[in-house]
């Protein structure tokens, strides 16, 4: 297949990490594609162990993430304004007065989206200057009800309805605010369509997660995996949650930050919907709740205020945080599992959890660094934080980065059962040149890392081994399931 210009010239920037492309270079509904530029993360300014920020009037609808977790933004109550809580700072640095009350917004790393629904509009802010960039007009049908972006990226922006007919979901471009330059098959999608389902990207942008919770549990569980300008689309009508009431079904899907795991209520999957515990040792928690940034999560503590923190939602518990928050001000545990995804945030280099009451008119923030806690336990610890890559072509290159926490270092590494070729470097760098002629369509690889105390840990890291697309011998893509109307 020959390639236009412009893909290769987008290919050779990503793989040799040119920083000074921006998303003005290009081409118009590619602005996924350009390096993302984060506002800087530090530790929160406040003093003590916790406090408190009332905002200028209770929000409606839920609070939305941006600039990588620095930012939450709130749809203040009765008035045609948008609250932007900076979490470092600690307070709301600004209040963007909207022209409208009947919003659907959400935020990238730089920039915030604003759909007027009742005036066909969508606009687009910069977060470092709150200044309005761009507006561009809809359809006057468009059935544009709801907009999804990644926290900690450039897009893309992934556009649906409520209710109705709608059609099918598209992406629009983040600067263009147009359709991006994403091809899709049509027949791959459902139509996003109800009140209760929950539409959630992983931080990088190129996760999207669709689940729905009530007593119409036939939508399943739908995962959207954006790779360069396509768009592959997985669905599971059997992962709809568990039953909580007489025909009342509760599922939540949240997708991790680097967009390589999903939290399901059944435990943590691969984006293909793959239980992670099939082929590692990850041991899986229920509803666990993923950080902003990295490879930690949260999860509820039956009958107490509590939360505890594990590494990409698998067993053991590392730590228990207690009294992060109150039955005062939340509803019993099993209610509170509908919504913890909304009233919990964790972002690591901030060293915060955030918790948002029932109330919807006030913050309460919690300092917290994992690492000072880790220490505090006196006890030897070593455990690897990061999610390994799992998919390799035939004929590439696969390269697997090990993060990992420890009271003691340097730590060692070393890797078992590997295929020929295979290598680790002394800085935790796994390389293999896969070669071109392989026979082998799964590898499982055991990583072991020792620190200076003794202490050793081992992660299994399963690897799918695949055909490069359009190679003869690929295997047909079948996705085998009906549509929506056919499942009733």
């Amino acid at each position: 297949m020959k390639l236009s210009a412009w893909t290769v010239c987008i290919y050779l920037m990503l793989c040799l990490g040119v920083p000074e492309i921006s998303v003005g270079q290009l081409k118009p509904g590619a602005a996924h594609l350009a390096p993302v530029k984060l506002p800087p993360l530090s530790v929160t300014k406040f003093e003590g162990t916790k406090t408190t920020v009332h905002l200028p009037a209770p929000y409606v609808n839920d609070a939305v993430d941006g600039g990588g977790g620095r930012y939450l933004i709130f749809q203040l109550q009765d008035k045609k304004q948008l609250a932007i809580f900076d979490v470092v700072e600690a307070r709301i640095v600004k209040t963007l007065d909207v022209n409208s009350d009947d919003l659907a917004f959400a935020a990238g790393a730089d920039k915030l989206v604003v759909l007027l629904r009742d005036q066909h509009q969508i606009e687009r802010y910069s977060l470092q200057t709150f200044k309005k960039e761009q507006s561009e007009a809809l359809p006057p049908d468009s059935p544009v009800s709801r907009i999804t972006i990644g926290a900690a990226s450039n897009g893309p922006i992934l556009v649906g309805a409520e209710t109705g007919e709608s059609g099918h979901p598209y992406f629009l471009d983040l600067i263009t605010l147009k359709p991006a330059a994403i091809q899709m098959s049509e027949e791959s999608w459902e139509s996003i369509e109800g009140q209760n389902l929950m539409v959630k990207a992983s931080a990088n942008g190129r996760i999207f997660c669709l689940s729905q919770s009530g007593t119409d549990p036939t939508f399943g569980t739908m995962v959207i995996s954006v790779e360069g300008l396509q768009a592959h689309v997985r669905y599971s009508e059997d992962m709809q949650g568990f039953k909580i009431a007489d025909e009342e079904y509760l599922n939540v899907v949240l997708p991790g930050p680097e967009g390589k795991a999903i939290y399901t209520s059944s435990g943590t999957r691969y984006p293909d919907l793959l239980r992670l515990d099939k082929d590692t040792e990850y041991k899986p928690i229920s509803f666990g709740i993923p950080a902003l940034q990295g490879d930690l999560c949260m999860a509820l503590v039956s009958g107490s205020s509590s939360i505890q923190i594990y590494r990409t939602g698998a067993l053991p518990v590392l730590l228990t945080l207690p009294d992060i928050w109150s039955k005062e001000r939340w509803p019993d545990y099993k209610a509170g599992l509908r919504t913890a995804h909304a009233r919990l945030r964790f972002v690591p280099d901030a060293h915060v959890i955030s918790f948002l009451p029932e109330s919807r008119d006030e913050i309460i923030l919690h300092r917290f660094d994992v690492d000072a806690a880790l220490k505090e336990t006196g006890t030897d610890y070593l455990f690897v934080t990061s999610f390994p890559t799992r998919d390799a072509e035939r004929g590439d290159t696969y390269q697997y980065r090990v993060r990992f926490k420890s009271n003691t270092k340097p730590v060692k590494y070393k890797v078992m059962n590997a295929p020929v070729g295979m290598t680790v470097s002394p800085e935790g760098l796994i390389h293999w040149d896969v070669p071109a002629n392989s026979t082998s369509d799964k590898e499982r690889v055991y990583l072991v890392l020792e620190s200076p105390s003794g202490k050793r840990f081992m992660q299994t890291i399963a690897i799918y081994v695949t055909y490069k697309p359009g190679v003869l011998g690929e295997p047909p893509d079948n996705p085998g399931r009906k549509s929506r109307s056919s499942r009733r």
